[in-house]
């Protein structure tokens, strides 16, 4: 049974993510957040009551509150041994090739997707991290 957490602003994306997890992998457990900060409070929560972590994050790069690289740099205060196990992707509409530069630069950073992933895509994933 894997975990995933899904952060992202746009409801919708965090929707058809939600259900395209749970077509790849129907024993998943989706927590999806629509604020980046609500999103860092609950893996802060997580590391400090010892509480699973999930296994796949997917980050949106643009958000209001915290965009996806401060969210990065705040989950990188967390103990590494516990977010080193975390296989984190980051999420994106932009074509803007410094993005893909920046998220290549974190090496917690496992991908990077555009919007929408595919199944073809999340399974390719889930397998090769599992």
């Amino acid at each position: 049974m894997k975990r995933y957490l899904l952060i992202d602003d746009d409801e919708i994306f965090n929707f058809l993510h939600a259900e395209l997890i749970r077509k790849a992998d129907d024993n998943a457990i989706i927590d999806a957040f629509t604020s980046s900060i609500e999103g860092l409070t609950y893996l802060t929560d997580c590391v400090n009551k010892n509480e699973p972590l999930p296994d796949f994050l997917f980050l949106d790069i643009r958000m209001p509150e915290m965009n996806g690289f401060e969210f990065l740099n705040e989950l990188l205060k967390l103990p590494a041994s516990r977010i080193d196990k975390i296989k984190i992707f980051m999420l994106t509409s932009s074509l803007d090739e410094r993005d893909r530069k920046t998220a290549g630069s974190y090496a917690v950073v496992k991908g990077f997707i555009g919007k929408t992933f595919s199944i073809e895509r999340l399974n390719e994933i889930i397998d090769e991290h599992s």
